[in-house]
């Protein structure tokens, strides 16, 4: 039977939290609605989704015992907006549900077949293995209904035999809406989730190291054991032309480790390779191993990169705040919250609060979510009408300092690929106007700041969340520390425009990092202040402003100022440690300085320094996980708390600006295709990580974009996928709310699995900026130049 739970209007205020906010919240400021029973509406059973094969000794079988159906025409009060955007959540329960002591009985079930004659008769499974997974919750504070999704895992006492049709019979206590399943076990068709794959593409000819796993958790049933499939042949299978290529057989890859990227479980099983580094076709092909099936259609072409790129450029477009409703389709998240624009009425307040207040940390878990700074106002409650634009914090409206390392991610590759990403049609609004779209998007976040003076001339640290009414918002007090990031964006920039031939964006942005750098007078240089995932000083801005207005300027001044301050005091020091300082555009900008010959180096020393230093520490923190991890990523594993995160910007500088020896070289390069494709489909979740790209990508998570006219959450946003509690509740707690009503018990999961459909779960599956997007976007938008280079 179907019946529907219609939650009662209400509103929220969840103010979400991440990484660089607050640990936890202890409760939102207003409750959400309760839900209501509807009325059936047909008679059913838990709703069969598909049957198909694992591998030939597995079938795996999918139904829903119900699902959420968001309401999304854009006509809900809060439509258009953040994490207030609720609509009328609706519950679909397909009862009665999935009958899960009966799915664990192999009599439940019987496969039969009209080809195979060991088959003919109808053939019990030998075992019956089970897992479950909540798939949505409404918003409904504290304690909403959830639905959930099974898939049943029936072991074989007998082989599949390729190119036969088996049935799968459902004995009625399974409380199945269907009877029976067919399925054809062809292997060029029968997708396994066993085979993991990058499921956007693969560039033909670029990398030694085209990358493909197999392994699969079975549920209650533990992984999935593939030794006997050693040795099977894999081959690619042409779409287009049927054709069949032999590319490589099955490897023993890595055993299961618990010492993963970030210290995680990524796989709970032992992984084998199906790499296929030595094809270099072109076309639209799946992946085939024999005994096992196929993956999902993937493409082989030399712009393979440029889909993603464009995708995670659009991603920090649907982050800007002051964009128009009808600016693009899906339209941007709303109120714009531009002074005296809209809504009419709201401004923005100078005060007297900051990071460096004593008051701080009184203002709770994280200030910037306090939305009442009344008290600190500056005498005479100055506003600044010129605080608009930036990027939002996660899918709160707060634009912190935080930030400011997106601005030097988005120049990052274009610097490094000597200006190859001049793309100007990605699909955000400049597009056309003659700039590279990869830095009008890095424009928008430095011009905000650069806009955010406190009446004096000096920078301030962001503005807080707006109050509820929306009337007004707080601006953070200035200090010499913000002065040295403008320096720094603004410098970064103008190198960009230098390279790009846009002589005069380049003096703008010249002249205003200038004028910051002398704003700062060598003040706050040992102030540290969260950057990205982690710390910079005063002094690490100052290495970053100077090595780019040296490359600009050519003043010699600049370059013995980036000596000054750099943290590069050997061929083995830290240009990045943890917690405290990271240089690394720093050291980018010095060594394309002296690759390229821009301006003449007068620190011999110090340049073999910092080349060496580089090439180290990619090797140390970058190969270590091609090297040795299940999951062949290739990230920098002191920021994997959030598994989504990207930071392999030690090995792109190593790449492109170091002087590094071919073998090296071409070993870096695998593990920056490595890490990408992860991200792109060859994880546990077989699944891209992002929003609205590929063929399947993560949907329904805590982002903008959701009751807005247009299906489907905002594109090109990339989840935490984090599993850790951070207080109570549905939005608080995926460990225990989510993975608690899941099936088996969480901690025998694979942590590559944490991320569940769950529209109004911060703590799992928010992200921001600076964490999860900018890393990001630097490594695709490198790999895709390096395609625009090789033309």
């Amino acid at each position: 039977m179907q019946t529907t739970l219609n939650p009662m209007d209400g509103s929220m205020d969840p103010q979400p939290v991440h990484a660089l906010k607050a640990a936890w919240r202890n409760a939102l400021t207003a409750a959400v609605g309760a839900a209501s029973l509807g009325a059936a509406v047909a008679a059913s059973g838990a709703k069969f989704v598909e049957a198909r094969a694992v591998d030939d000794e597995h079938i795996m079988v999918h139904w829903l015992d119900g699902e959420i159906e968001y309401q999304d025409d854009g006509k809900h009060p809060s439509a258009f907006m953040g994490h207030e955007s609720m609509g009328d959540d609706r519950v679909v329960r397909y009862d009665p549900p999935l009958d899960t002591n009966a799915a664990l009985k192999p009599q439940t079930f019987s496969v039969v077949s009209d080809d195979d004659p060991g088959f003919e008769s109808g053939v019990a499974p030998i075992a019956a293995f089970r897992r479950a997974k909540v798939n949505g919750t409404p918003a409904v504070w504290p304690e909403p209904p959830h639905t959930l999704e099974h898939t049943v895992f029936l072991k074989l006492p007998r082989k599949l035999q390729p190119g036969n049709t088996y049935t799968v019979r459902f004995d009625p206590a399974l409380n199945s809406d269907r009877s029976t399943a067919t399925f054809d076990f062809d292997l060029t068709t029968n997708v396994s989730e066993a085979i993991h794959v990058n499921i956007v593409g693969y560039h033909p000819d670029h990398t030694d190291r085209k990358a493909a796993d197999l392994y699969m958790w079975l549920g209650d049933g533990g992984a999935r054991d593939y030794s006997a499939y050693e040795g099977n042949t894999v081959w690619l299978y042409n779409l287009d032309t049927e054709e069949q290529h032999e590319v490589g057989r099955v490897a023993f890859g890595r055993e299961r480790s618990k010492q993963d990227y970030g210290g995680w479980d990524y796989t709970a099983s032992d992984v084998w390779f199906c790499d296929f580094s030595g094809f270099e076709g072109t076309g639209r092909f799946r992946l085939v191993v024999d005994g096992v099936g196929c993956s999902p259609t993937f493409e082989f072409r030399p712009d393979v990169y440029r889909e993603p790129f464009a995708k995670s450029v659009i991603g920090f477009y649907y982050m800007r705040i002051g964009e128009p409703k009808d600016a693009r389709n899906p339209p941007p998240r709303q109120p714009r919250f531009v002074p005296g624009v809209d809504p009419p009425a709201f401004k923005v307040i100078r005060t007297t609060m900051g990071p460096k207040h004593p008051d701080w940390k009184t203002l709770g878990h994280d200030p910037w979510d306090n939305k009442d700074w009344s008290a600190y106002v500056e005498p005479g409650e100055p506003t600044n009408p010129d605080a608009y634009g930036g990027h939002s914090d996660a899918l709160d409206w707060d634009r912190r300092a935080e930030h400011v390392q997106i601005v030097w991610d988005l120049c990052l590759p274009f610097l490094l690929s000597h200006g190859a990403l001049d793309d100007d049609d990605l699909g955000i609004p400049e597009s056309g106007n003659g700039v590279p779209d990869l830095l009008d998007e890095a424009r928008n976040e430095a011009d905000f700041w650069l806009r955010l003076r406190d009446g004096k001339g000096n920078y301030s640290f962001g503005v807080n969340n707006p109050t509820k009414d929306h009337q007004r918002a707080y601006q953070a007090a200035a200090a010499p520390w913000m002065a040295w990031a403008n320096a720094a964006n603004a410098a970064v920039l103008a190198d960009c425009f230098r390279l790009s031939g846009h002589t005069d964006l380049m003096a703008e942005y010249r002249d205003a990092a200038l004028e910051a750098y002398t704003r700062a007078a060598d003040r706050d240089l040992d102030y540290a202040h969260n950057v990205g995932n982690n710390k910079a000083r005063g002094r690490d801005l100052k290495a970053l402003a100077a090595a780019s207005l040296y490359n600009v300027t050519g003043e010699r001044r600049f370059e013995d100022d980036f000596a000054d301050t750099t943290s590069v005091t050997g061929p083995k020091a830290e240009i990045d440690k943890k917690g405290e300082y990271s240089q690394y555009w720093a050291a980018a900008a010095y060594l394309l300085c002296a690759k390229h010959g821009w301006q003449p180096i007068h620190h011999a020393e110090l340049l073999a320094n910092v080349n060496a230093a580089v090439i180290h520490e990619a090797v140390a923190k970058n190969l270590v996980g091609p090297r040795e991890w299940p999951s062949r990523r290739s990230s920098d594993t002191a920021y994997g708390w959030f598994q989504a995160v990207t930071a392999n910007q030690a090995l792109l500088i190593a790449h492109a600006a170091a002087d590094v020896d071919g073998d090296l070289r071409s070993e870096m390069l695998d593990a920056l295709y490595l890490e990408a494709d992860w991200g792109l489909g060859r994880n546990p979740l077989n699944m891209v990580l992002m929003t609205g790209l590929g063929s399947r990508h993560v949907t329904d998570i805590y982002t903008s974009g959701r009751n807005d006219g247009v299906p489907g959450v905002h594109p090109g946003h990339t989840p935490y996928m984090n599993a850790e509690p951070w207080g109570e509740g549905f939005m608080a707690d995926p460990k225990g709310w989510y993975g608690g009503r899941g099936y088996p018990a969480w901690e025998h999961w694979p942590h590559g699995e944490a991320l569940w459909r769950a529209r109004y779960c911060y703590s799992n599956n928010e992200f921001t900026p600076q964490q999860t997007m900018g890393g990001k976007t630097a490594l695709l938008g490198y790999l895709y130049a390096l395609s625009k280079q090789a033309e």
